[in-house]
C-alpha cells in the first residue's frame, strides 16, 4: 500500500496548476498497489504417480541430529553453527538482503530533508545578511507500481536470503554429522588394519623362525614379508585417511586444522528408517526450494517495476520555515515562508535504455523460473537416490555381517588346528586376511549407510532441531 504523509496530502489538496490530474492520479496508484500482483506460474515438475495420487499427507522427521544419541555430536554440530565461515557468509547475505528491502521500502515513503544557511555579503548599496531554516519535503507517488513492485521484489529477495541461511545451516549440521561419522569410521579402519598388521608381523615371525631352521622355503618366508609390507602401509593410509578426516572435521568447525578432535572408538547402532513422507512435500519444506521459488515471484516484480518505469513520473514537493535578514528575528512568524510544487517527468527517448531494462527483466524472470525448475527436480532426485541407496546399503550390510561372523569362526577355528598342527601358519594368514577383507567392507558399508541417513533428512527439508509446538 502506497503511504501517504500529511505533508503530501496538504499538497495534493493544494490549489496548484494540474492538482485535479494528481489527485485522480494519486487514487489510481493507491488502488493498482492494493493488489498485488499475480502468482506466476510454475513449469511443471515431474512427480512419481504414487505420491501425487496420495491422500496420506506423510510426516518428514524434525529433530534428527537427536535420533543419533551422540551428545558430543550435537555440541559440535552447536560449535560449527558459532564457527564455520561459510554460515557466517550467508548470514551477512541474508542481513544485506533484508538491509536493501528496507531501503527499497523506503523509497515509498515522503523524504523530509531540514534546511539553513546563512549568507553575507556587500555591494554598492552596502552590505546585507540573510538567514533561513526550515523543512524540505518530496514524494513520488507510486501511479504505475515502480516503487512498490521494486518493493515488493527486494522483500521477497530477503525472504529467499534467510531460506538460503537456513539450508546453511541445515547443511553444516549434515555436514558436521557426516565427517563426525566418517572420522569414527576412519579410526575404526586404522584398529583393523592394525590388527591385521600384527597378525602378518606375527606370521613373518614365525616363518622366518622356520625358514632359519631350515623347515620353510625361501618363498613363504618371501610371502610372509611381503603380506607384512603390504598390510603394514595400507596401515599408514589409513591413518593418512584418518588425520584428513579430523582435519576436514575441524575445518567445518571453525577450528585451526590441528588435528585434535577427540572422536568415539566405533560406529554406534543406525537409527531406526524415519518417517519420510510424501516426496511432493519436499517442495514446501526444503529451504532451498523455498528461496528459488521467491526468486521466481522476485524477479516478476522487478518485471513489473522495468515495464513502470517507461510510464511518466510525479513528483510532489512541499518546502516551509523562517527567512530573515537578522538573525535575532529569525523565529518571528512574519518571517514564515512556503512552496509547493509538483512535477510529470515522462520519458521521451533515452536510446531504448528503458526497453533494454525490461527485456533485461524478463530474462531474469526465466532464468529465476528455469532455476526453480532444476532445484525442484534436483530435490526429488536427492530424496529418492537417499532412500534407493539406503536400501541397498541394508541388504548388503545383512550380507556382510553373514559374512564376517562365517569367516570369523572360520578363523577362529583355523586357529585352533593350527594349535593341534593340522594347518600351517600360512593357511591361518590367509583365514585372518579373508575375515579382515569382509569386517572392513562392512566397516565401509555401515559408514556409508550413516552418510546417505544423513543426506536423506537434508534432502527432506526436515530440521536437525526440534520444532515448537504449534
Amino acid at each position: 500500500m502506497i503511504r501517504q504523509s500529511p505533508v503530501a496530502s496538504t499538497v495534493v489538496g493544494s490549489t496548484l496548476l494540474g492538482a485535479p490530474l494528481i489527485v485522480s492520479l494519486f487514487f489510481i496508484s493507491c488502488r493498482a498497489a492494493e493488489t498485488a500482483p499475480p502468482t506466476k506460474d510454475r513449469a511443471p515438475t515431474p512427480v512419481r504417480e504414487a505420491y501425487a495420487n496420495a491422500t496420506d499427507a506423510g510426516k518428514v522427521a524434525d529433530n534428527w541430529l537427536a535420533t543419533f544419541g551422540d551428545a558430543r555430536l550435537d555440541a559440535l554440530v552447536l560449535e560449527a553453527e558459532k564457527n564455520n565461515p561459510d554460515l557466517a557468509i550467508a548470514a551477512a547475505r541474508r542481513d544485506r538482503a533484508a538491509a536493501e528491502a528496507g531501503k527499497a521500502d523506503s523509497a515509498l515513503s515522503p523524504k523530509v530533508d531540514a534546511v539553513g544557511g546563512a549568507e553575507r555579503g556587500s555591494d554598492a548599496r552596502g552590505t546585507a545578511s540573510s538567514f533561513n531554516l526550515g523543512l524540505s519535503v518530496s514524494w513520488e507517488a507510486d501511479v504505475w507500481g515502480r516503487l512498490s513492485n521494486a518493493a515488493q521484489a527486494a522483500a521477497l529477495d530477503a525472504v529467499a536470503a534467510q531460506a538460503d541461511y537456513e539450508y546453511a545451516r541445515q547443511s553444516i549440521a549434515a555436514r558436521t554429522a557426516q565427517g563426525w561419522f566418517l572420522a569414527i569410521a576412519a579410526k575404526e579402519q586404522v584398529a583393523l588394519d592394525q590388527s591385521l598388521l600384527a597378525q602378518r608381523e606375527r606370521v613373518a615371525r614365525v616363518v622366518k623362525a622356520r625358514y632359519d631352521a631350515g623347515e620353510a622355503k625361501r618363498a613363504d618366508l618371501d610371502t610372509a614379508e611381503g603380506q607384512a609390507a603390504t598390510t603394514r602401509q595400507a596401515w599408514e593410509a589409513s591413518k593418512g585417511a584418518y588425520d584428513s578426516a579430523l582435519r576436514s572435521l575441524e575445518a567445518l568447525l571453525g577450528r585451526y586444522p590441528s588435528n585434535e578432535v577427540d572422536v568415539a572408538t566405533g560406529l554406534p547402532a543406525l537409527p531406526g528408517e524415519p518417517p519420510v513422507g510424501i516426496p511432493s512435500e519436499v517442495l514446501e519444506r526444503r529451504p532451498d526450494v523455498v528461496a528459488a521459488d521467491r526468486r521466481v515471484a522476485a524477479a516478476f516484480g522487478r518485471v513489473g517495476s522495468a515495464k513502470a518505469a517507461k510510464l511518466p513520473r510525479i513528483a510532489l514537493t512541499a518546502g516551509g520555515g523562517q527567512a530573515s535578514g537578522d538573525l535575532s528575528n529569525l523565529f518571528d512568524p512574519a518571517n514564515l515562508v512556503w512552496n509547493l510544487g509538483a512535477n510529470l517527468l515522462g520519458p521521451l527517448f533515452d536510446g531504448g535504455e528503458r526497453e533494454a531494462q525490461v527485456r533485461i527483466a524478463q530474462a531474469a524472470e526465466r532464468e529465476a523460473l528455469a532455476s526453480w525448475v532444476k532445484t525442484a527436480q534436483r530435490a526429488f532426485l536427492e530424496v529418492e537416490t537417499a532412500l534407493a541407496n539406503e536400501r541397498v546399503l541394508r541388504l548388503r550390510e545383512g550380507e556382510l555381517r553373514d559374512a564376517e561372523m562365517r569367516l570369523l569362526r572360520a578363523r577362529d577355528a583355523g586357529e585352533a588346528r593350527y594349535g593341534t598342527g593340522e594347518a600351517t601358519i600360512l593357511e591361518v594368514d590367509q583365514l585372518h586376511a579373508n575375515h579382515a577383507a569382509a569386517a572392513k567392507t562392512l566397516l565401509q558399508v555401515r559408514q556409508e549407510l550413516f552418510q546417505q541417513r544423513i543426506n536423506l533428512h537434508l534432502a527432506l527439508g526436515g530440521s536437525f532441531e526440534a520444532q515448537p509446538a504449534r
